[in-house]
């Protein structure tokens, strides 16, 4: 190699840009007889023996060979590995309890993450166990049950494009409960729902009021259900309307529209929920958001008895 070669092949590397390949070339492990025959130890280090077999394993190191700075890195633990089978199965049984620790970590940290992504869905105490693996599907729901399962395995597709789904029936016939069973599948998958009634969802924007220790704001609140990944409003309708809440709610379902964010819808009404959410004379902003509802959401009707008398 002409001396012009050497410069610039050690003027060109560095940490930042260097690539697998030269680092294969310019480092490789050694043993320390080779290191002190490189002259890079002085001392004599004491071989290790096997603690099954009784091997001399002599100390490693890896060696630095890069123009103009040779090294040998060698640690207190860093010693030739036994291949006899104590060894061999020692070290196999040390791997395995390192997986098993490292899985467990991130199972726990996994659980912890989905915890705290419930607690932010706002899905309440009796409707944390409610999955598509409890639900009991027969004939009259089993079109529902496989509309709603598919819509949470598709989820990126729909919200791509805003669609939700609208669940409309009688008592007691699982609206609630698939409602809830997408907001548990959309959660195992990284995203963030937010589930509630009407009364809950927009109860969490009162207590904002008059409270100088509030954790959050009202439109930090608000923001929150415009934003989320996809808004579950559970029996829309029960509740009485009033004038504030009907221009909260149209806020949040207009703002999420106008951004094509998906929301889920379970209702007791169909064709009565233009009048079920009219306050006195205000049925234009109830007509706004019950023809918003219509317009972003997949009809599924549910109409069976109520499973709770059977």
């Amino acid at each position: 190699m002409e001396a012009g070669e050497e410069a610039s092949k050690t003027a060109n590397f560095s940490p930042e840009n260097s690539n697998n390949q030269e680092e294969k070339e310019y480092t490789r492990m050694i043993t320390a007889t080779e290191a002190k025959k490189l002259r890079l130890v002085n001392e004599d280090i004491i071989p290790r023996r096997c603690e099954f077999c009784g091997t001399k394993l002599q100390a490693t190191g890896i060696l630095m060979d890069i123009p103009g700075f040779r090294r040998w890195i060698h640690g207190p633990d860093d010693y030739e590995e036994c291949k006899c089978p104590g060894a061999k199965k020692h070290r196999a049984e040390l791997r395995k309890a390192e997986e098993e620790r490292i899985q467990a970590e991130k199972e726990r940290a996994y659980q912890q993450k989905i915890n705290n992504m419930i607690f932010e869905s706002r899905l309440g105490k009796r409707f944390r166990n409610r999955t598509f693996k409890n639900f009991i599907a027969n004939e009259k729901n089993r079109e529902a049950y496989e509309t709603a399962k598919q819509y949470a395995k598709e989820f990126e597709k729909y919200k791509k494009d805003g669609t939700g789904l609208l669940f409309t029936g009688s008592y007691g016939t699982g609206k609630t409960h698939l409602a809830a069973a997408i907001c548990h599948e959309l959660i195992r998958n990284d995203y963030q729902p937010i589930f509630g009634t009407m009364i809950s969802l927009l109860g969490n924007i009162k207590a904002t009021y008059n409270d100088e220790y509030a954790k959050e704001t009202e439109q930090q609140v608000l923001n929150k259900y415009i934003k989320c990944d996809l808004l579950i409003i559970d029996d829309l309708g029960k509740e009485k309307p009033t004038d504030w809440t009907l221009e909260k709610l149209y806020y949040v379902i207009n703002s999420r529209y106008e951004d094509c964010k998906p929301i889920v819808i379970t209702t007791n009404y169909t064709d009565k929920l233009v009048s079920r959410l009219t306050y006195k004379d205000n049925i234009e902003t109830a007509e706004a958001i019950v023809s918003r509802i219509y317009e972003m959401c997949v009809g599924v009707m549910m109409t069976w008895e109520d499973y709770r008398r059977l």
